[in-house]
């Protein structure tokens, strides 16, 4: 009765009031301003409605084999609901609240037979139905150098270092033509290179799609990156009925191959990658530094890698500046590689975007390429938003990783029993366009990863941006036309429409006979899009308007 005496008291006889890290909250929660009394009502009467189940028998508790008891975990849990609906913009852009209420319902019904990872990889889900890549219940772990962390600063682990989750000795990568080993302790080095096609008793795919629930992804291509980190824990593994046990999880490799790998021990790893003791690709050169650049005469390419949007041992700024007059100085295309980057602070930004801006030679199409991929996070997608907005760059690669509209600058709070952190997005970002609905940020010339790629050390977007010449608006049109981006057929437009002169392009008739093309291909969304477009530039243009209507019918 002990639960049912705490909550009991909580509601009849006033609040404990106790502070706790960033914010207060009655008796075990702590929160700086309240929420409204409706949603703290509902809370608190889910608890109390749970802990009478509990106290009739209703369930059987298995408190005495955990570090927290089903009180403690309860008002963890009541305080991520609590902050979620207290901070963040708008928590149920994906989900409704319906649902969001329903999972956090059941979890508290379930918690007395859930074992405290078990209870860990419940909350990570209920966070996740969020679909905010800023809003997330950092799932510590004993090797935290090993697995992602997005924050700007190392996430502190719990005190109770008990809820802290194991590491198998391997990483894994996900290409178009599947999943693969790409890093491992020594011992297991072997490994590398190899697909896998089975985790525990579960087919990969199946697995992979399992393990999403528990991530904050935005996107799919987050999605992706996320979900093989996932794969790497053995106990979440567990959890989901993945795999038969925490203590020893079984991979299936190509070919058959069965491998038993048990968690790595605490302390200090020799760990091995693709390309540890070979020659490194551009890409994978120097990957500890915020950024760098390089001048390669062959192709005469000047090659900027931007991993964090901060401050290094000399300002960004002073960076940029530098690395742009290198570009100008020697006539170069200049590569700005942005895939590894998860972001930093967006204001930072202003110079490269500026810069960019007043350079005639470097403000081109054809001059400028800048590659994305599915860690093109954050303060780096809010690049991409700018340079999409401003200049005259052109993208390749994969989609970002996050929406161009997004939420982020997370308050940062601690939960109160379990010392789990939690990060709630409190603002939001929007992207230039008005009703921007897309994903991601997809690129103007797609070159999707395939393991032979990655293994060999190529690199088919750094290769595909030195190959293009001579992009003009057309075909840059005609590639936004053909993935249906609203939102790059309208920034090429309008630059062309705003500069005529400089492409020399008939716009209109530009519009009319793409969409003509595609709809002779039956390709009916790229056709309308065509003639939408361009009617919206051009509303008193006959054809486009026939063109339309006979289209839609």
């Amino acid at each position: 009765m002990q639960g049912l005496f705490f909550v009991t008291k909580s509601l009849t006889a006033g609040y404990n009031w106790m502070s706790h890290g960033e914010i207060t909250l009655p008796g075990a929660i702590t929160m700086k301003t309240m929420l409204s009394m409706e949603a703290t009502a509902k809370i608190w009467t889910t608890l109390f409605g749970i802990t009478l189940l509990a106290a009739a028998g209703a369930t059987i508790s298995i408190a005495q084999d955990r570090a927290l008891d089903d009180e403690q975990w309860r008002n963890d849990i009541a305080e991520v609901a609590a902050a979620i609906k207290e901070h963040h913009p708008r928590p149920f852009r994906t989900n409704s609240e319906s649902e969001f209420d329903s999972a956090y319902e059941t979890l508290l019904v379930d918690v007395p037979r859930l074992a405290d990872k078990e209870v860990i990889v419940r909350l990570a889900s209920l966070v996740g139905l969020v679909d905010d890549g800023h809003t997330r219940l950092s799932i510590t772990r004993q090797h935290p150098s090993i697995g992602l962390d997005f924050g700007h600063t190392p996430t502190p682990g719990p005190e109770i270092t008990s809820l802290a989750f194991a590491q198998l000795p391997v990483t894994f990568e996900k290409f178009i033509d599947g999943i693969f080993v790409t890093g491992a302790a020594e011992q297991y080095a072997h490994l590398i290179g190899r697909k896998v096609i089975a985790v525990g008793r579960t087919p990969i795919e199946s697995a992979f799609d399992s393990v999403q629930t528990t991530t904050f992804a935005e996107n799919e291509q987050l999605a992706s990156l996320m979900g093989v980190d996932r794969l790497t824990m053995p106990e979440l593994l567990h959890a989901l009925d993945i795999s038969d046990s925490s203590a020893i999880t079984v991979i299936t490799l190509d070919g058959g191959q069965s491998v038993e790998l048990e968690p790595l021990p605490i302390g200090a790893i020799e760990w091995v990658t693709a390309f540890s003791g070979n020659q490194r690709p551009l890409r994978a050169q120097n990957s500890d530094k915020k950024f760098w650049a390089r001048y390669v005469p062959d192709p005469n390419i000047v090659y900027m890698q931007l991993n964090e949007i901060a401050d290094g041992d000399i300002p960004l700024a002073q960076f940029v500046i530098d690395t742009l007059a290198l570009a100008e100085q020697r006539d170069a295309k200049l590569v700005i590689d942005i895939r590894n980057n998860f972001g930093g602070s967006g204001g930072l930004n202003k110079t490269l975007v500026t810069l960019l801006i007043r350079s005639d030679e470097l403000n081109q199409y054809d001059r400028t390429f800048v590659l994305t991929g599915r860690r093109t996070f954050s303060a780096a997608q809010m690049l991409v938003n700018e340079l999409e907005q401003y200049t005259r760059v052109s993208f390749v690669g994969e989609p970002t990783g996050s929406r161009p509209d997004h939420f982020g600058d997370p308050k940062k709070i601690r939960l109160a029993n379990s010392g789990l952190t939690l990060r709630v997005s409190r603002l939001h970002w929007s992207s230039y366009g008005a009703f921007d609905e897309r994903d991601a940020s997809f690129p103007d010339f797609a070159a999707p990863w395939t393991s032979s790629d990655y293994f060999a050390g190529d690199d088919p977007a750094l290769e595909l941006a030195i190959s293009l010449v001579d992009v003009d608006l057309e075909r840059l049109i005609r590639s936004a036309l053909a993935r249906g981006d609203l939102h790059q057929v309208g920034r090429y437009t309008l630059d062309s429409k705003r500069a005529p002169d400089t492409y020399g392009t008939d716009l209109s008739q530009l519009l009319l006979n793409l969409g003509n093309e595609y709809a002779a291909q039956d390709n009916t969304d790229a056709a309308s899009l065509a003639y939408q477009v361009g009617l919206y530039f051009y509303p008193e243009h006959d054809e486009l308007a026939a063109a339309l209507d006979k289209i839609t019918g």
